[in-house]
Formats: C-alpha cells, sequence, structure tokens
C-alpha cells in the first residue's frame, strides 16, 4: 500500500548525473544529488507549474514536470530513470504519487502558482507547423524516390516514420496548452 502523500521521488536523468532525490518538507521542495549538498525553493516561491508529456525516441513514454522559481530558474522532474545506454526504467507510480502531493501541498496553501500542462502556445502552434511541412517534404521525399527507381529506400523510411506516428500523434493531442486547477491534474499530463 503507498503512502498517500509521499515525500520522496528519486531518479537519474542520464548517464552524466547521478541520482536526484526529490524531498517534500513542511515548506520546500528540496533536492540533492548523491554526494552533493541540498538544494530546494520555498513553496512561496514557486511561480508555475508545468506538467507534460515529453517524450524522446528512446523513451516514448516520458513525463515531465517543471517547477518554475518566482526569481527565475526551475527545475524538472521526469518519471524515467537511467539505467544505460537507450535503458529508462518507468517509474510512474512513485513519480505520479510524488507530483500529485506537491500539487496537494501548493494548494493546501492557497499560493498564487500558475498551472499548466503542454506547451506553451507558440511552441504548440510551431509543433502543428512542423508536423505538417515534414509531412509535405516526406510525400516529396517518398514520390522523387518512386521517381527514381528506388522503391526500397522509400518503404524502408516510410516504416520508419510509421514507427513513431503513434507517438508523434499522442503528443500532439497531450502537447496542446491548457491550464488546470492542482486538486484536478488532467490524466493526459500524467503516466497511466
Amino acid at each position: 500500500m503507498s503512502d498517500p502523500d509521499p515525500a520522496e521521488y528519486r531518479f537519474r536523468t542520464h548517464a552524466f548525473t547521478k541520482d536526484r532525490t526529490f524531498l517534500l518538507t513542511d515548506d520546500a521542495l528540496v533536492w540533492g544529488e548523491d554526494g552533493a549538498p541540498l538544494d530546494g525553493v520555498f513553496y512561496d516561491d514557486i511561480a508555475e507549474v508545468r506538467v507534460a508529456y515529453a517524450p524522446t525516441r528512446v523513451a516514448r513514454n516520458r513525463y515531465r514536470t517543471q517547477v518554475i522559481f518566482r526569481h527565475g530558474g526551475m527545475v524538472e522532474l521526469f518519471n524515467t530513470h537511467y539505467r544505460g545506454f537507450a535503458d529508462f526504467e518507468e517509474r510512474n507510480p512513485a513519480y505520479t504519487a510524488f507530483i500529485q502531493a506537491l500539487h496537494r501541498r501548493l494548494a493546501e496553501r492557497d499560493l498564487p502558482v500558475t498551472y499548466r500542462k503542454g506547451s506553451s502556445h507558440a511552441a504548440y502552434l510551431g509543433n502543428l507547423v512542423l508536423t505538417f511541412g515534414t509531412f509535405a517534404l516526406i510525400a516529396l521525399a517518398v514520390v522523387l524516390l518512386f521517381n527514381f527507381g528506388i522503391v526500397w529506400l522509400a518503404v524502408v523510411k516510410l516504416a520508419i516514420i510509421l514507427f513513431f506516428v503513434p507517438t508523434l500523434i499522442r503528443y500532439l493531442r497531450r502537447s496542446r496548452p491548457q491550464a488546470y486547477d492542482p486538486r484536478a491534474i488532467p490524466a493526459e499530463a500524467l503516466p497511466a
């Protein structure tokens, strides 16, 4: 049975970082890497929390939470833990529980924090334009490859692209910008 308000979450971002532990104290979000001094931010100094689906080629089910500070700076948490080259472990239950606990603590204090899901409006529009432009260029490349008799290359490229299309569609749907209430985090912004 899990703790209803977990106060700790641990993960490693990539090969060049150590494990990082995040703690929820009575008045602050605190973090530190193994062997380094702790850092942190008081809940009162948090300006924005942004939750998002943020896949990569290797970690296609990666989620990110950005905690942005009033006086500049931010910290990011991910649901994935780096284990080795192209090997990421999903820590979905622990990540989701910790993010929900952070939201509860901020909501209980009724702080003027902005809660956003997905990309910014400009980034989302840019992603849509880039996606449709990319599909147009891919269609042109396939037509040219077929016309030059390089059918096998066109088929290979199409197969690779089709492999990533479900992730792209999922990303575009889940990254749509939206404000939300901290007591009701949108389901598509957290791993299932």
